[in-house]
C-alpha cells in the first residue's frame, strides 16, 4: 500500500475563567486582551482588537471598511446590534458601470463582467465607510475605557509598525497588481513604494511595516471621535482624493452617514438555544434559517463528519442560499420577506423537499411570502446575490458580556485605492451590487451593503452560552452552521468544532474538504452531490475561518479559532 507524509496541524484550546479575546492576528487579539487586564469589559477589548485588527491584518478590515457588532450585556440579558454596513454614495447611478461584452461574469458573485473591473477596484467602487461610526458608537454606549486608551494598541502598530510574517506579506504581494494601480497604495504598502514587503525567510529577518499616515487619523479618532473621521480632518482628505480621482463619496455623504442601531435584534431558536445576530443585511438570516430546517432531523444521531450529516447540512445549506439570494436586501430599499425566511413553518416545508438518499443540485428557493404574517400578496422570487472578504473577533469578559464583531473592505485590500495623506484603505462597497439596473439588488443612492458575515450570540437558558463568527465570504454561512451543529448536536468544544472538514453548497456545486476522505466524498458523488473537492491550506479559504468563545456549565471559557492561520485567542 502506497503511503505519503500528511500535515497534522492544529492548535491548543484555550481556557480561562477570567475572559478571552480571539482574533484573527495576534496582535489585535494581545489589544484585545490588555484592555480586560486593565479593568475594560468585552466592548472596550474588541474596540480596541477592531482598530489594531484593521492596522495589522490591513487588506481585510480597517477605517475605510464596514462593521456589525452583536454585543450581549449579561446583567441585562439584552442583545443589541449596532449596524455599521456602508451605503453607496449620492451620486450613484444604477447605470455607471459599462457591462464588458461577451456574457461573462466576474469577481466572488459572478455578476456580469464591467470594464476595466471597475465596480471592484479603484475610485468609483468605493461606498461610504461604516467601521469607525460602528466601533465608536459600541464604546460610547456600552465600553467603560476612553477612546485615547482603547485605540492606542492601533496607534502603536501604526506608527512603530510592527514585523510583517508570511501572511501579511502574502496577502499584499497577491494584490500586487491592482495597488499598483495607485501611486499612494504602492507607497504606503510597498518597500520603496516598489517592492512587496519580505517576511523572514531562513535565516533573513522580517521587514517592518509603518504607517504614519494612518497613525495620525487614528489619533484624530482617539481625539474626537467618529467625528473626527466624518466630519473633520480626515473626511476633508477623502473627499478632497475622491474629487480628484472621480470618486463619488462627498464630504456630505461622509457627514450624513448614520449607523443602525437595534434593541431587538433578530432571534431564533436552535434545540434548547436561543440564537441572536445581525440583520437582514448579513449572513445571520441564512445561518438561521438552515439551522431551522435542519432542526427537524436527529443530528445527534448522525456520527460527525458522516455521509449521512454531510448530505442533510449540504441540501439545507443549498436550499438556504437559494432563498437568501431571492429575496433578501437592504429593507429600506426593497420589499423582503424576513419573518417568513424565519419562520418554522417555512423551514418545515423546506426540510420536506429533502431526501435523505438523494441529492438535489438544482434546488430553487421557496416561497418565503406565503409564510409572512400578511400573506395576502403572492409574490415571486427575485435574485440578489453579494457579500464579501472579512475578518472577524470575538470575546468574553469576567461578568460574561459577550461581542460578536465582523469587519471587512470587501474584496482583499477592498478597492486597493489609500486616500491620499490619510493611510485609509477605502472598501469597494459596489462589489456587492448587481451592475445590471432593474433588478433587486441593483447601484441605487444610499443603498446598505450586505455583507455574508454573521456575527451570531447563543445563549442557553437565558444565560451566555457561545460568541462566534467567522471571515470568509459566503463560507462564512456554511462554516457557522457546520460549526454550531459541532457544538450543540455533538458536544464539542469550539477548538475542535470550528475545525473540523466542511462542505459548501449554495448553488448546484457542493465543494468539499479532501479531508473527508475519498470514500465518503465518492459515496456523496452517487448519491447525485455535484462535488467539487478542494484541498485547504495556508493560503486558502475555501470553508471560512470560524472564531468563538463557549462559556461550559461550569462558567469556564473555552475558545477556537482556525488552525491554519496566524488566528490567536489568548485567556486571561
Amino acid at each position: 500500500m502506497t503511503q505519503k507524509s500528511e500535515w497534522l496541524i492544529g492548535k491548543t484550546e484555550v481556557v480561562s475563567a477570567e475572559g478571552i479575546v480571539a482574533t484573527m492576528y495576534p496582535q489585535a487579539s494581545e489589544a484585545g486582551i490588555e484592555m480586560l487586564r486593565r479593568g475594560g469589559n468585552a466592548i472596550d477589548a474588541a474596540v480596541a482588537a477592531g482598530f489594531a485588527v484593521g492596522v495589522v491584518e490591513p487588506f481585510n478590515s480597517g477605517l475605510g471598511g464596514i462593521a456589525v457588532l452583536v454585543y450581549h450585556e449579561a446583567a441585562s440579558g439584552r442583545t443589541y446590534v449596532i449596524d455599521g454596513a456602508g451605503s453607496l454614495p449620492g451620486k450613484t447611478r444604477p447605470d455607471q458601470f459599462k457591462v464588458a461584452p461577451g456574457g461573462k461574469t466576474a469577481g466572488i458573485y459572478s455578476w456580469p463582467e464591467v470594464e476595466e473591473d471597475a465596480n471592484q477596484t479603484g475610485y468609483k467602487s468605493i461606498a461610504v465607510p461604516g467601521m469607525p461610526a460602528c466601533l465608536m458608537e459600541a464604546l460610547e454606549r456600552f465600553g467603560a475605557m476612553k477612546r485615547d486608551e482603547v485605540l492606542a494598541p492601533a496607534i502603536h502598530y501604526a506608527e512603530d509598525g510592527y514585523l510583517l510574517d508570511w501572511y501579511i506579506a502574502l496577502g499584499l504581494a497577491v494584490n500586487q497588481d491592482r495597488l499598483f494601480q495607485f501611486p499612494e497604495s504602492r507607497r504606503v504598502l510597498f518597500r520603496d513604494g516598489k517592492y512587496p514587503y519580505r517576511a523572514p525567510m531562513l535565516s533573513s529577518p522580517a521587514d517592518r511595516l509603518k504607517q504614519p499616515d494612518l497613525a495620525r487619523s487614528l489619533r484624530d479618532i482617539a481625539q474626537g471621535g467618529a467625528d473626527a473621521f466624518y466630519r473633520g480632518r480626515v473626511a476633508e482628505l477623502i473627499a478632497r482624493d475622491m474629487e480628484a480621482n472621480g470618486g463619488l463619496v462627498t464630504y456630505e455623504d461622509l457627514a450624513n452617514y448614520r449607523t443602525r442601531f437595534f434593541d431587538e435584534p433578530i432571534r431564533g431558536r436552535y434545540r434548547d438555544f436561543d440564537v441572536i445576530g445581525g440583520m437582514e443585511n448579513t449572513g445571520f438570516p441564512t445561518v438561521l434559517e438552515a439551522l431551522n430546517i435542519l432542526e427537524g432531523f436527529d443530528m445527534s444521531s448522525m456520527a460527525a463528519g458522516s455521509i449521512e450529516e454531510l448530505h442533510v447540512i449540504a441540501e439545507a445549506q443549498r436550499r438556504a442560499f437559494q432563498d437568501r439570494f431571492a429575496h433578501l436586501a437592504d429593507k429600506d430599499h426593497a420589499d423582503v420577506p424576513l419573518d417568513g425566511m424565519l419562520s418554522k413553518a417555512f423551514a418545515s416545508e423546506r426540510r420536506g423537499t429533502i431526501d435523505l438518499g438523494r441529492a438535489d443540485p438544482g434546488a430553487t428557493a421557496g416561497n418565503a411570502w406565503a409564510f409572512e404574517p400578511d400573506a395576502s400578496e403572492a409574490r415571486l422570487p427575485g435574485s440578489v446575490t453579494n457579500e464579501g472578504n472579512t475578518t472577524h473577533l470575538t470575546v468574553i469578559d469576567k461578568d460574561r458580556n459577550m461581542v460578536s464583531l465582523v469587519s471587512t473592505l470587501g474584496l482583499h485590500c477592498g478597492s486597493c485605492v489609500i486616500a491620499k495623506d490619510t493611510g485609509v484603505i477605502l472598501n469597494n462597497g459596489t462589489m456587492w451590487f448587481d451592475p445590471v439596473p432593474g433588478r433587486v439588488n441593483s447601484l441605487h443612492p444610499g443603498r446598505r451593503i450586505m455583507t455574508a458575515g454573521a456575527p451570531t450570540i447563543l445563549l442557553k437558558n437565558g444565560r451566555p452560552f457561545l460568541t462566534i463568527g467567522a471571515p470568509g465570504g459566503r463560507r462564512v454561512i456554511s462554516a457557522l452552521i457546520h460549526s454550531i451543529v459541532n457544538i450543540i448536536d455533538h458536544g464539542m468544544r469550539p477548538q475542535e468544532a470550528l475545525n473540523t472538514p466542511r462542505l459548501h453548497s449554495e448553488s448546484r456545486r457542493t465543494e468539499i474538504d479532501r479531508r473527508v476522505g475519498e470514500e465518503h466524498i465518492e459515496k456523496l458523488r452517487q448519491m447525485g452531490h455535484e462535488i467539487v473537492a478542494l484541498e485547504e491550506s495556508f493560503s486558502s479559504s475555501y470553508f471560512g475561518r470560524p472564531n468563538g468563545i463557549l462559556v461550559d456549565e461550569d462558567n469556564v471559557l473555552h475558545a477556537g479559532v482556525n488552525v491554519l492561520k496566524p488566528a490567536m485567542a489568548i485567556g486571561i
